[in-house]
């Protein structure tokens, strides 16, 4: 008669929370362990650590960005001493292996700012939070796992806000269920990154063990044994066996029979490549899902899909994976980044350039044209001379720049509705209000771009640095005006527009709207005092959302206003 165990590879599960009251701090997990784990399956698993990187790439871009004007010069040149660029890199390659980032808010003598420091948030944990679920303090161990060691002594921090002095700042989106510590993103295709990570460790192994399935151990006079010797040589051979490097399942069989150790191999199925093949495929659908990965080649993944180009669905899927997955976690780091820094009295409008802007030099396209496209040489100088007459400038002890943004987050009701509002005289009204002005609003447009333009036309109205209501610019849309474009519009469909074209330049296939590095910057300013008076340039910026919760509905506008024609 045997004794038979069957010994099987072993699952994981989250470690639960591990409070000290005694030492007032919280782990994840015994050691903190927690975070291992992540990191374990962001090394081990290649979809897993393929997107991940491609993320933190996208969410970096070519970085941070100001728009708040010529009067944040001095507080963005701060900020260049304050934040170094491969800090915030390492903040955001927390922020998306671990879905929470750190970092030490570090002070001068004096109070002020001295600089962000990036803290791995594997190294910090927080204390037990107080009455009012404040934490009020962070403990710092380069390892937690030899956290009595000398070397590894934590060291106790303020939370920022709770003490004036250097702090460490901890940035983590609300989770439900989770009051101590973030998670990532993708939690829910954890144990798929294991299952992937584990897969390819059992093929391996496999492979290496002449493609065994596993095998029945059958031990000679076992039945001998004591219940704690089989035990001992349970936990022995399952030490040594167990892991997936070393593959599959196996059974110990202790028998009665004076016979050698005999290892017996399971027979393998002919089928189970396929197998493997299938779960594999499970695993990147599941681990893809959980990142809302919208195309598998933007993260480095072959796919079939209805693109004449992997090129063209890269462009496609980036674009989409941008504004639905990338914007909400670079919005979430401004956030705490601006946080602090209007704290020290730095106020900046704060985005991350894209990955995929390029500045391209400008070479005229000179190639043979289809019929169906016209050649044009740009707008006429006279035109610019006419609109600069238009133009104005506001009073800065009179305005206050809200918002000076590209109009392209935008589409437009209709363009062309405000057409009626202009004249056709070409006789400047400075303190006109705009069809698109409130009571206390005023919203003008600003013509922006290359700063050594090649056109008579951009030169002039770069050098006015003028601003201009829409009515202003879409009355420049007159007939017989380029007529080569004939993209003036539903109300003029024949004539150049400037709204839409700006400087123009030769249309081709490779530049179908020309190839003008210029474009339309709306500007949106509030009233300090009584009266409508237009004239000057900006003081301090807020956001455009900023000024829709004030009450003043922003309008929209076309997103081609936005684009130079050259990048189009």
């Amino acid at each position: 008669m045997s004794d038979i165990k069957l010994i099987t590879l072993t699952s994981y599960t989250r470690p639960p929370l591990m409070e000290d009251k005694s030492r007032d701090w919280v782990m994840n997990g015994r050691n903190n362990e927690y975070y291992n784990y992540i990191t374990d399956r962001n090394n081990g698993s290649p979809t897993n650590s393929s997107i991940n990187q491609s993320y933190s790439t996208l969410i970096y871009g070519k970085g941070l960005r100001t728009s708040s004007g010529s009067l944040g010069a001095e507080n963005w040149a701060r900020l260049q001493t304050i934040l170094r660029p491969k800090e915030l890199r390492k903040m955001i390659a927390d922020f998306q292996v671990f879905g929470e980032f750190s970092f030490e808010v570090i002070e001068t003598k004096g109070g002020d700012l001295h600089s962000l420091t990036h803290i791995p948030k594997q190294m910090v944990i927080p204390s037990i939070a107080n009455e009012k679920n404040e934490i009020e303090r962070y403990w710092f161990s380069r390892n937690w796992r030899k956290y009595t060691d000398v070397e590894y002594t934590p060291v106790a921090y303020n939370a920022y806000g709770a003490a004036r002095g250097s702090s460490i700042y901890v940035a983590k989106p609300y989770v439900v269920g989770a009051e101590y510590f973030g998670a990532p993103s993708y939690s829910s295709a954890l144990v798929f990154a294991e299952m992937e990570e584990e897969i390819a460790n059992t093929q391996i192994s496999s492979i290496k063990n002449g493609l065994s399935a596993g095998y029945i151990i059958q031990i000679p006079n076992g039945t001998n044994y004591t219940p704690e010797e089989k035990e001992e040589f349970e936990r022995q051979v399952k030490k040594k066996l167990t892991s997936s490097s070393n593959s599959s399942n196996f059974i110990i069989s202790f028998n009665d029979q004076e016979v050698a150790i005999e290892v017996t191999p399971f027979p393998v199925n002919s089928n189970v490549h396929k197998q493997w093949e299938a779960l594999q495929d499970q695993c990147k659908t599941q681990i893809m899902t959980a990142h809302k990965v919208i195309s598998p080649s933007l993260v480095g993944l072959s796919s079939a899909s209805g693109f004449s180009s992997v090129a063209d669905e890269m462009d496609m899927s980036e674009r989409q994976t941008i504004k639905r997955v990338i914007k909400p976690k670079q919005d979430f780091i401004i956030d705490a980044i601006e946080e602090v820094l209007v704290n020290y009295g730095i106020n900046l409008d704060l985005y991350f350039a894209p990955l995929t802007e390029e500045k391209i030099e400008v070479k005229e396209d000179t190639a043979e044209l289809s019929s169906h496209v016209c050649m044009s040489d740009g707008a006429p100088a006279k035109l610019a001379d006419s609109l600069i007459e238009l133009g104005e400038t506001l009073d800065v002890s009179e305005w206050t720049l809200l918002s000076s943004a590209d109009v392209d987050y935008d589409t437009d009701d209709d363009l062309y509705d405000l057409v009626q509002f202009a004249t056709s005289t070409g006789t400047a009204r400075p303190n006109s209000k705009s069809v698109q002005d409130s009571k206390d609003i005023a919203i003008r447009y600003r013509y922006v771009g290359n700063k050594s333009p090649q056109r008579e036309f951009c030169r002039k109205m770069m050098q006015a640095n003028k601003l201009y209501r829409k009515e202003d610019i879409l009355q420049m849309n007159k007939a017989g005006i380029n007529d080569g474009f004939q993209k003036g519009g539903k109300s003029n469909p024949n004539g150049y527009s400037i709204w839409l074209y700006k400087g123009g330049g030769r249309m081709s296939e490779n530049f179908p709207q020309g190839t003008c590095r210029h474009k339309w910057q709306r500007e949106i300013y509030l009233k300090n005092g009584s009266g409508l008076d237009v004239n000057s340039p900006l003081a301090k910026t807020i956001s455009t959302s900023e000024a829709r919760r004030k009450g003043y509905k922003v309008p929209t506008n076309e997103s081609i206003v936005s684009i130079k024609p050259h990048n189009a």
